[in-house]
């Protein structure tokens, strides 16, 4: 698995936006900032998760099929998903809460593409009245935010 910088920047930082879900929901200029993680299913490409989204991650890691556990009891957030919707075939991106980033087989995979599409799909025409930041941008105002509490 190969990801661009921006991609790696979600990956490392998916348990931080976790754990700070409800203020960032609260926050529309954050919740809709688009994630461009390769999300694509066989017969249907990319297109159908367009509407993936930093709020959009936050409910699907809500649900069940967002975040799971692995044979260890390891908590992971699913951040990537790709496959087949008719065999079932599937290689996606996991992070554990240990950092570690994973290509993995998701069982279950039919309900959780289907899960993420639907919360997708809520996101894709959301609009915002101003500029949306990027991913970075975001990041970077939060450690200057946090420098300054510092102070």
């Amino acid at each position: 698995m190969t990801f661009n910088d921006e991609q790696k920047l979600f990956a490392d930082s998916a348990w931080m936006l976790f754990n700070n879900k409800e203020s960032i929901l609260a926050d529309p200029q954050i919740a809709n900032i688009h994630v461009n993680m390769q999300n694509c299913l066989a017969y249907a490409g990319s297109e159908a998760f367009k509407g993936a989204t930093i709020g959009a991650y936050l409910e699907f890691w809500n649900e069940e099929l967002g975040r799971r556990t692995d044979e260890n009891s390891v908590p992971y957030l699913v951040i990537q998903i790709a496959g087949s919707p008719l065999s079932g075939a599937n290689k996606c991106c996991i992070v554990k809460q240990t950092g570690e980033i994973e290509e993995v087989f998701l069982d279950r995979f039919p309900a959780t593409w289907h899960t993420f599409l639907r919360i997708c799909r809520r996101y894709e025409h959301m609009a915002y009245d101003g500029d949306l930041f990027t991913l970075k941008q975001t990041f970077l105002a939060a450690n200057q935010g946090n420098e300054a509490a510092k102070c």
